[in-house]
């Protein structure tokens, strides 16, 4: 078996991807805060193994001694999927110090600790695969996401960085850039959009959101997780550096 290492893996897109993981028969390390998710995951049979890891993404030390962990009982990583992450709607009349910090310390610190802890395993192995989470908002601007907007943008051209970095050790970095999944991050967001802007509706601010992309719905986590193991697979052999939209045609407008 060959380790792959997610993190926020408890829940949602993260969740799903350790499950096509595993399913796929990979070792999956999974790095999250939420434990009791987590655990109920690790508890689920697979052809693959699950360990999970409870991690703060935004500590280097936490997330090296995490990665070391699963380094130590199943070899090195041949995949990373850096796709913890948080977003709080904010504006740039209402904003506060907290919430810059939140989404700098968990989007951009902690996939710039993943990426790094397991740098040197696949530059002394010459071979990986590495898949950012980065979004639809790499391209386009939304009201209420100022700073989480920015800190995607920077994960975008982080890919980009990275991606010339990494290749002449024959590892490869790519971004998924989806538009909105329906995961429990997304859900507390839509009901504070909800009591904004449709009297607590939460169906009628689903439904508009639901129109804004061309296909007429929102993505479900699996078929995110599906492009991100496309990217970590030699069938992607050639892609480097990609931001990928995984968007319903919501950019293409």
């Amino acid at each position: 078996m060959a380790l792959v290492i997610v993190t926020g893996g408890s829940t949602g897109i993260g969740a799903a991807t350790v499950r096509k993981f595993a399913a796929e028969g990979f070792d999956v390390a999974f790095l999250d805060t939420n434990v009791r998710d987590g655990k109920t995951l690790a508890s689920e049979s697979h052809w693959g193994s699950l360990l999970f890891l409870e991690t703060d993404v935004s500590s280097k030390s936490a997330v090296e001694k995490a990665v070391n962990a699963a380094v130590e009982k199943f070899g090195p990583p041949v995949a990373l999927f850096a796709n913890a992450g948080v977003h709080r709607p904010t504006s740039i009349f209402e904003l506060s110090e907290e919430d810059v910090n939140f989404h700098i310390d968990v989007n951009l610190k902690g996939v710039l600790y993943s990426v790094a802890a397991v740098a040197g395993f696949m530059r002394e192995a010459k071979s990986g695969s590495i898949v950012l989470m980065s979004s639809d908002q790499a391209f386009v601007g939304k009201p209420g996401c100022l700073v989480y907007g920015a800190t995607k943008g920077a994960v975008a051209q982080m890919t980009k960085g990275l991606s010339v970095e990494f290749s002449p050790y024959g590892v490869r970095v790519n971004a998924v850039c989806p538009a909105t999944v329906r995961t429990p991050l997304t859900e507390r967001v839509f009901q504070q959009v909800a009591e904004a802007d449709f009297d607590g509706d939460l169906d009628a601010a689903w439904a508009a959101e639901a129109k804004a992309h061309p296909i007429g719905r929102v993505a479900e986590p699996s078929e995110i997780a599906e492009v991100v193991f496309f990217l970590s697979q030699n069938s992607s052999a050639f892609m480097t550096g990609a931001l990928v939209p995984v968007d319903g045609g919501l950019t293409a407008q």
